[in-house]
């Protein structure tokens, strides 16, 4: 495979927009010292409903070892915590703290240019395609 063909190729375009995005991403929520793992994650929890670490796992797309170690670097910091699902005492929920929704309120105002930044480089009707495209590539 030449490399004009490798960059020229579905993955490895995908690839590299995740890896632009990802870095303008990480670059904004470095001001608030929070990881785009960890914003992930308080995003997922930002409704208040608690969630199971596999529920979690599947929406943030972390493995569950993965997962593990971020919310107990999370709870260390106090984003998070975890609870007894009174429902069924053999699951654990996770949870967003008071302190946690603060830091993504913050957050917001460095990811404003971001998201500004994004749509920009399209019209709104590609913008909308390209939306639709991902979801059916992603099996949505």
């Amino acid at each position: 495979m030449s490399a004009d063909s490798l960059t020229n190729s579905l993955p490895y375009l995908l690839a590299r927009a995740h890896r632009s995005v990802h870095g303008e991403l990480d670059a904004a929520l470095r001001q608030e010292e929070l990881p785009v793992e960890h914003w992930r994650v308080l995003r997922a929890l930002e409704s208040g409903e608690g969630l199971t670490m596999s529920e979690l796992s599947q929406i943030v797309l972390m493995t569950m070892s993965a997962l593990s170690k971020v919310v107990d670097r999370m709870t260390t910091r106090s984003l998070v915590h975890r609870k007894q699902d009174m429902g069924d005492q053999r699951r654990v929920l996770v949870y967003i703290s008071d302190f946690g929704l603060e830091l993504l309120a913050r957050c917001e105002s460095h990811l404003s240019p971001v998201q500004a930044s994004l749509e920009s480089r399209l019209d709104p009707d590609d913008a909308a395609q390209l939306n639709g495209l991902l979801r059916k590539l992603n099996g949505q």
